[in-house]
């Protein structure tokens, strides 16, 4: 696929963001996409060996606004399948024309708010989270990410999609170790919690502080001076070693030559220090914060990094007992195991992919026919109880209002857009659907399938009728079967016994709306092993009682006109009333999704 990445800000390649785009690039060129990159200056020359887009680097205000409101009109965006924005909490644009993928790391703004000044965080609070809520789909690399954006940003949280960060295990080493304990992050305060780190040492029992040396590799940032000074003074200051910018590629040796590595940072959205460490074999203990109480939950020691007292607590009990370092060392080695750039380059792909698109809360399927057939197919194949559902603006009115059948919907294994309503919503919402997959068009398509097939619904003959016109499609389709939907003809235990006797792939259930998904969510796990579609008045069609529109009516999606002018009675407060209703509704939803 052809991938437009926005690869800024790249922070000379020194921070964490850096080498998420690093390593991100690389996993997708590996997986063969067609990759064009954003980049400034400090970036060009990493990323030379692609198709680059590049702007010049500009302080941090210019490089803001020139990301928001001049690149969007730079870019050709018909080249591109969809965009990936690599760190959409430092830049973002102000509109998305094609699918885009908004990155988020971390809101650590919220959690340490003297980290920036008033410009930056004005931006943080009031500018990003409008743009980012404009993008197509939001990932966020942790779950407590996600919460945050949730919390701060008031992102709806079935727009948030997370996929966890990789990490590059370091080189295997075989030195022996040195009596240290290690912490790699930038030097940067309150944040990064040098300060507690450093205090927490000095707590320690005087024994461990003479025998141990604590190292501590990492740039200089935003408050390094106020760590520094203190290490200066410290009683312990000869114990402290801070080495500066370490490359990757001397990473393992530090991690093979420490006894322990720890992460006392008071918040982080990913912490990819600690799955290196835990996979260099080093028994670690982590902040129980944000990012680090997820990763580190069963596979570090936690700690409150507020609290030096803690801190000291967590090192001395590792450091003196041998057999919970063993236990540390084998349970990070199970969990570094869990984590990959492969997956996560994968999972960013998926989430375009997936091409999902949701109103009023339920996600649908905004794909092409072929692909909603290929869907099908492999539900068949797996030879598990399945639910296919459609919907169009009359369902999803329907489900605004109804808790339950929402509730259904988001359970069935696949769910399709039917008709204009739906399409048009979706756009309004910044989806593209891109074909109308309704029930009506797809039968003749399963028709030639090699499938066994049941028809169950409508009223009494007119299942039998639709059977009948099935059978003389042609194609490699089996009818194996049907019943009314009134249960005139066969009782409802008859009918699941004569499944059970026929074993159907495919039963097309034909009840209307909500009743078909309601009917079908209580008797799943009744079905021999077959995927239940709910059709709504498909068999009527089938069978001929009701006529379809004409062609080119279809085409133009006006089919409904043709519905509503030949039963106008039924159909009249549907579309009438409801369609307008349908897109008020749509436009009130847009709003309650950006406040």
């Amino acid at each position: 696929m052809k991938i437009l990445l926005s690869a800024i800000p790249f922070d000379n390649g020194q921070s964490g963001i850096s080498v998420y785009i690093r390593e991100i690039v690389k996993a997708l060129e590996e997986q063969g996409h067609k990759l064009t990159l954003i980049v400034e200056d400090d970036g060009a020359k990493e990323f030379d060996r692609f198709e680059l887009i590049r702007i010049k680097k500009r302080r941090a205000l210019f490089s803001m606004l020139y990301s928001l409101f001049i690149l969007p009109w730079r870019i050709n965006w018909k080249k591109f399948d969809f965009c990936i924005m690599l760190a959409a909490n430092r830049r973002v644009f102000c509109r998305y024309p094609i699918f885009t993928i908004a990155v988020v790391h971390d809101l650590s703004q919220y959690h340490v708010p003297v980290k920036y000044d008033r410009f930056r965080m004005f931006y943080i609070k009031n500018i990003l989270p409008y743009y980012v809520r404009k993008a197509q789909k939001v990932v966020a690399i942790s779950q407590s990410t996600k919460n945050d954006l949730i919390k701060y940003w008031h992102i709806a949280e079935e727009k948030i999609t997370v996929v966890y960060c990789g990490f590059t295990p370091p080189a295997a080493m075989t030195r022996g170790k040195l009596k240290q304990i290690l912490y790699i992050s930038r030097i940067e305060h309150p944040g990064k919690n040098h300060l507690n780190l450093l205090k927490g040492f000095e707590l320690l029992p005087e024994n461990l502080r003479e025998e141990y040396t604590l190292v501590m590799p990492g740039a200089a940032w935003n408050g390094a001076e106020t760590v520094f000074e203190y290490a200066k003074k410290s009683p312990c200051a000869e114990k402290f070693n801070f080495t500066g910018f370490v490359d990757f590629g001397k990473l393992p040796e530090l991690y093979a030559q420490s006894s322990m590595y720890i992460f006392p940072s008071n918040f982080e959205g990913f912490g990819l220090s600690l799955l290196e460490a835990m996979y260099a074999g080093l028994p670690c203990a982590c902040s129980n914060n944000s990012s680090l109480g997820e990763l580190g939950d069963g596979a570090a020691e936690l700690f409150d990094p507020s609290s030096p007292q803690a801190i000291a607590g967590a090192m001395q009990k590792i450091l003196e007992k041998p057999d919970y370092q063993k236990l540390l060392i084998q349970k990070g080695k199970e969990k570094s195991a869990n984590f990959s750039w492969r997956n996560t380059a994968k999972g960013l792909v998926d989430v375009f992919q997936s091409k999902q698109a949701i109103i009023f809360g339920v996600s649908f399927f905004r794909g092409t026919m072929t692909e909603a057939l290929e869907k099908i197919d492999n539900l068949i194949k797996s030879r598990q109880n399945h639910h296919v559902a459609f919907i169009n603006a009359h369902c999803l009115n329907i489900a605004y209002k109804d808790s339950r059948y929402k509730e259904v919907l988001n359970t069935c294994s696949e769910v399709f857009a039917d008709g204009i309503g739906a399409k048009i919503g979706a756009k309004i919402l910044g989806y593209k659907v891109e074909e109308n997959v309704n029930g009506t068009d797809m039968f003749p398509l399963l028709a030639q399938k090699p499938y066994r097939i049941y028809l169950f619904g409508g009223a009494p003959k007119v299942a039998e009728k639709a059977l009948e016109k099935a059978r003389a499609i042609g194609g490699d389709a089996v009818f194996v079967g049907c019943a009314d939907g009134f249960f005139k003809e066969k009782s409802e235990e008859e009918v699941f016994a004569e499944l059970k006797a026929l074993k159907p792939d495919l039963v097309l259930v034909a009840l209307g709306v909500p009743k078909q998904e309601l009917w079908i969510n209580e008797h799943l796990q009744d079905f021999p092993n077959c995927t239940a579609v709910g059709v709504g008045g498909l068999l009527d069609f089938v069978s001929g009682r009701i006529p379809r529109a004409p062609l080119w009516m279809r085409k133009c999606n006006i089919e409904w006109c043709y519905r509503l002018y030949n039963e106008p009675i039924r159909l009249f407060k549907r579309y009438i009333i409801g369609n307008p209703l349908f897109i008020a509704r749509v436009f009130l939803y847009k709003s309650w999704r950006r406040k």
